[in-house]
Protein backbone atom coordinates (compact mmCIF):
# COMPACT_ATOMS: atom_id res chain seq x y z
CA UNK A 1 0.00 0.00 0.00
CA UNK A 2 1.52 3.43 -1.10
CA UNK A 3 1.52 6.37 1.42
CA UNK A 4 -1.60 8.14 -0.35
CA UNK A 5 -3.55 5.26 -0.14
CA UNK A 6 -2.22 4.68 3.93
CA UNK A 7 -3.79 8.19 4.17
CA UNK A 8 -7.14 8.12 2.41
CA UNK A 9 -7.73 4.73 4.50
CA UNK A 10 -6.74 6.80 7.47
CA UNK A 11 -9.05 9.55 6.66
CA UNK A 12 -11.97 7.14 5.72
CA UNK A 13 -11.64 5.40 9.02
CA UNK A 14 -11.69 8.71 10.88
CA UNK A 15 -14.71 9.76 9.15
CA UNK A 16 -17.01 6.41 9.76
CA UNK A 17 -15.38 6.58 13.41
CA UNK A 18 -16.56 9.81 14.03
CA UNK A 19 -19.53 9.40 12.66
CA UNK A 20 -20.08 5.69 14.64
CA UNK A 21 -19.52 6.95 18.21
CA UNK A 22 -22.29 10.07 17.55
CA UNK A 23 -25.47 7.85 16.15
CA UNK A 24 -24.65 5.10 18.57
CA UNK A 25 -23.01 5.93 21.55
CA UNK A 26 -24.18 7.88 24.48
CA UNK A 27 -23.14 11.29 22.49
CA UNK A 28 -25.71 10.63 20.49
CA UNK A 29 -28.15 12.45 23.87
CA UNK A 30 -26.10 15.41 22.87
CA UNK A 31 -27.74 16.04 19.67
CA UNK A 32 -31.51 15.82 21.89
CA UNK A 33 -33.57 18.71 21.89
CA UNK A 34 -32.76 19.83 25.59
CA UNK A 35 -29.06 20.06 24.72
CA UNK A 36 -29.77 22.19 21.61
CA UNK A 37 -31.33 24.51 23.75
CA UNK A 38 -28.31 24.90 26.21
CA UNK A 39 -26.23 25.29 23.19
CA UNK A 40 -27.90 28.34 21.82
CA UNK A 41 -28.49 29.62 25.38
CA UNK A 42 -24.62 29.44 25.38
CA UNK A 43 -23.51 31.39 22.27
CA UNK A 44 -25.94 34.04 22.95
CA UNK A 45 -23.52 35.53 25.51
CA UNK A 46 -20.40 34.80 23.48
CA UNK A 47 -18.97 37.76 21.16
CA UNK A 48 -17.00 34.88 18.85
CA UNK A 49 -20.61 32.91 18.80
CA UNK A 50 -21.17 33.11 15.15
CA UNK A 51 -17.45 32.45 14.43
CA UNK A 52 -18.29 29.06 16.43
CA UNK A 53 -21.83 28.54 15.08
CA UNK A 54 -19.52 28.85 11.53
CA UNK A 55 -17.16 25.78 12.54
CA UNK A 56 -19.51 23.71 14.42
CA UNK A 57 -21.71 23.62 11.26
CA UNK A 58 -18.37 22.81 9.14
CA UNK A 59 -17.09 20.37 11.43
CA UNK A 60 -20.52 18.94 11.33
CA UNK A 61 -21.06 18.65 7.78
CA UNK A 62 -18.10 16.90 7.77
CA UNK A 63 -19.29 13.94 10.04
CA UNK A 64 -22.74 13.92 8.73
CA UNK A 65 -24.21 15.67 12.12
CA UNK A 66 -28.33 16.59 11.20
CA UNK A 67 -27.52 20.50 9.52
CA UNK A 68 -31.00 21.76 10.75
CA UNK A 69 -29.27 21.40 14.02
CA UNK A 70 -27.33 24.23 13.51
CA UNK A 71 -29.69 26.20 11.30
CA UNK A 72 -32.15 26.95 13.58
CA UNK A 73 -29.77 27.39 16.32
CA UNK A 74 -28.50 29.84 14.50
CA UNK A 75 -32.25 31.81 13.48
CA UNK A 76 -32.57 31.19 16.94
CA UNK A 77 -29.80 33.18 18.33
CA UNK A 78 -29.38 36.18 15.53
CA UNK A 79 -32.40 36.08 13.56
CA UNK A 80 -33.59 35.14 10.71
CA UNK A 81 -31.36 37.12 8.27
CA UNK A 82 -28.33 37.05 10.34
CA UNK A 83 -28.91 33.55 10.91
CA UNK A 84 -28.76 32.31 6.99
CA UNK A 85 -26.27 34.55 6.36
CA UNK A 86 -23.67 32.39 9.60
CA UNK A 87 -25.77 29.35 8.80
CA UNK A 88 -24.87 29.54 5.02
CA UNK A 89 -21.04 29.90 5.76
CA UNK A 90 -20.84 27.14 8.09
CA UNK A 91 -22.94 24.86 5.90
CA UNK A 92 -20.49 26.06 2.52
CA UNK A 93 -17.61 25.73 4.28
CA UNK A 94 -18.37 22.11 5.71
CA UNK A 95 -19.81 21.27 2.32
CA UNK A 96 -15.95 22.48 0.14
CA UNK A 97 -14.12 20.27 2.69
CA UNK A 98 -16.08 17.14 2.35
CA UNK A 99 -16.31 17.58 -1.48
CA UNK A 100 -12.80 17.54 -1.62
CA UNK A 101 -12.37 14.79 0.72
CA UNK A 102 -14.55 12.77 -1.08
CA UNK A 103 -12.40 13.79 -4.13
CA UNK A 104 -9.29 12.55 -2.78
CA UNK A 105 -10.36 9.43 -1.27
CA UNK A 106 -12.34 8.63 -4.78
CA UNK A 107 -10.33 9.65 -7.39
CA UNK A 108 -10.07 7.52 -10.28
CA UNK A 109 -13.00 5.16 -8.82
CA UNK A 110 -14.56 6.01 -11.95
CA UNK A 111 -12.00 5.13 -14.19
CA UNK A 112 -12.29 1.26 -13.03
CA UNK A 113 -15.49 0.79 -14.97
CA UNK A 114 -13.94 1.71 -17.50
CA UNK A 115 -16.32 2.71 -21.07
CA UNK A 116 -19.20 2.91 -18.30
CA UNK A 117 -17.09 4.71 -15.88
CA UNK A 118 -16.35 7.81 -18.79
CA UNK A 119 -19.45 7.87 -19.76
CA UNK A 120 -20.40 9.04 -16.04
CA UNK A 121 -17.81 11.01 -15.64
CA UNK A 122 -18.85 13.11 -19.15
CA UNK A 123 -22.71 12.83 -17.96
CA UNK A 124 -21.85 14.68 -14.77
CA UNK A 125 -19.65 17.04 -16.69
CA UNK A 126 -22.20 17.76 -18.92
CA UNK A 127 -24.99 18.71 -16.28
CA UNK A 128 -23.30 18.85 -12.71
CA UNK A 129 -24.63 22.50 -11.87
CA UNK A 130 -28.33 21.28 -13.02
CA UNK A 131 -28.17 17.67 -11.21
CA UNK A 132 -26.36 19.60 -7.95
CA UNK A 133 -29.17 21.90 -7.67
CA UNK A 134 -31.98 19.41 -7.91
CA UNK A 135 -30.57 16.62 -5.37
CA UNK A 136 -29.87 20.24 -2.92
CA UNK A 137 -33.81 21.26 -3.55
CA UNK A 138 -35.15 17.97 -2.68
CA UNK A 139 -35.56 16.15 0.24
CA UNK A 140 -33.38 12.73 0.35
CA UNK A 141 -29.93 11.56 1.40
CA UNK A 142 -28.56 13.90 3.97
CA UNK A 143 -26.50 16.51 3.06
CA UNK A 144 -23.06 14.74 3.80
CA UNK A 145 -24.09 12.19 1.49
CA UNK A 146 -24.52 14.36 -1.71
CA UNK A 147 -20.92 16.33 -0.27
CA UNK A 148 -19.06 13.50 -0.75
CA UNK A 149 -20.65 11.64 -3.76
CA UNK A 150 -20.38 14.86 -5.49
CA UNK A 151 -16.51 14.57 -4.61
CA UNK A 152 -15.92 10.42 -5.55
CA UNK A 153 -18.38 11.77 -8.78
CA UNK A 154 -16.07 14.41 -10.10
CA UNK A 155 -18.54 16.52 -10.26
CA UNK A 156 -16.46 20.12 -11.11
CA UNK A 157 -15.98 22.02 -8.19
CA UNK A 158 -17.15 25.38 -9.94
CA UNK A 159 -20.80 23.43 -10.50
CA UNK A 160 -20.84 21.96 -7.08
CA UNK A 161 -20.35 25.21 -4.89
CA UNK A 162 -22.38 27.33 -7.06
CA UNK A 163 -24.97 24.39 -7.04
CA UNK A 164 -24.96 24.05 -3.87
CA UNK A 165 -25.12 27.61 -2.75
CA UNK A 166 -27.93 28.24 -4.52
CA UNK A 167 -29.99 24.94 -3.98
CA UNK A 168 -29.53 25.24 -0.03
CA UNK A 169 -29.83 29.26 0.21
CA UNK A 170 -34.20 28.79 0.41
CA UNK A 171 -33.89 25.67 3.27
CA UNK A 172 -31.30 27.91 4.80
CA UNK A 173 -33.14 31.18 4.75
CA UNK A 174 -36.56 28.91 6.09
CA UNK A 175 -35.38 27.20 8.64
CA UNK A 176 -33.47 30.10 10.38
CA UNK A 177 -37.10 32.11 9.47
CA UNK A 178 -39.13 29.78 11.06
CA UNK A 179 -37.04 28.97 13.96
CA UNK A 180 -36.75 32.72 14.48
CA UNK A 181 -40.57 32.66 14.11
CA UNK A 182 -41.55 29.93 16.19
CA UNK A 183 -39.19 31.36 18.95
CA UNK A 184 -40.91 34.83 19.13
CA UNK A 185 -44.19 32.83 18.72
CA UNK A 186 -45.48 34.48 15.71
CA UNK A 187 -45.68 31.18 13.41
CA UNK A 188 -46.54 27.73 14.16
CA UNK A 189 -45.24 24.63 13.10
CA UNK A 190 -47.59 23.47 10.58
CA UNK A 191 -47.13 26.69 9.20
CA UNK A 192 -43.32 26.68 8.92
CA UNK A 193 -43.67 23.21 7.24
CA UNK A 194 -46.64 24.75 4.96
CA UNK A 195 -43.88 27.02 3.84
CA UNK A 196 -41.20 25.20 3.46
CA UNK A 197 -43.25 22.77 1.27
CA UNK A 198 -44.35 25.24 -1.38
CA UNK A 199 -40.87 27.20 -1.73
CA UNK A 200 -39.53 23.61 -2.31
CA UNK A 201 -42.15 22.63 -4.45
CA UNK A 202 -41.63 26.45 -6.83
CA UNK A 203 -38.44 25.81 -6.90
CA UNK A 204 -37.79 22.14 -8.59
CA UNK A 205 -40.71 23.65 -10.55
CA UNK A 206 -38.51 26.62 -11.75
CA UNK A 207 -35.71 23.96 -12.02
CA UNK A 208 -37.20 21.28 -13.90
CA UNK A 209 -39.81 22.69 -16.20
CA UNK A 210 -37.71 24.49 -18.50
CA UNK A 211 -35.66 21.38 -19.23
CA UNK A 212 -38.82 19.52 -19.92
CA UNK A 213 -40.64 22.32 -22.13
CA UNK A 214 -37.36 22.28 -24.10
CA UNK A 215 -36.85 18.52 -24.76
CA UNK A 216 -40.55 18.53 -25.39
CA UNK A 217 -41.14 21.85 -27.91
CA UNK A 218 -37.31 20.88 -29.38
CA UNK A 219 -38.44 17.54 -30.33
CA UNK A 220 -41.12 18.59 -31.78
CA UNK A 221 -39.64 21.55 -34.00
CA UNK A 222 -36.84 18.61 -35.05
CA UNK A 223 -39.95 16.71 -36.27
CA UNK A 224 -41.81 19.05 -38.16
CA UNK A 225 -38.08 20.12 -40.42
CA UNK A 226 -38.16 16.55 -41.08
Amino acid sequence: MTVRNAIKVAILLVIIGAVVALYFTPARQYMTREHIREGVDYMRGLRFGPALLVVSYAVGCIFALPASIFIIAAGVVWGWKFGTLYAMCGGMLGACISYFVGRFIGEGVLQKFGRTGRMVERQIAAAGFKTMLIVRLIPGPPFAVWNYGAGVAGVRFRDYFFGTLVGTLPAHMIFAYSADSLFNGTMSEGDALKRLLVVAVLLIAIVVLPGLLKKKFGSGTATDSE
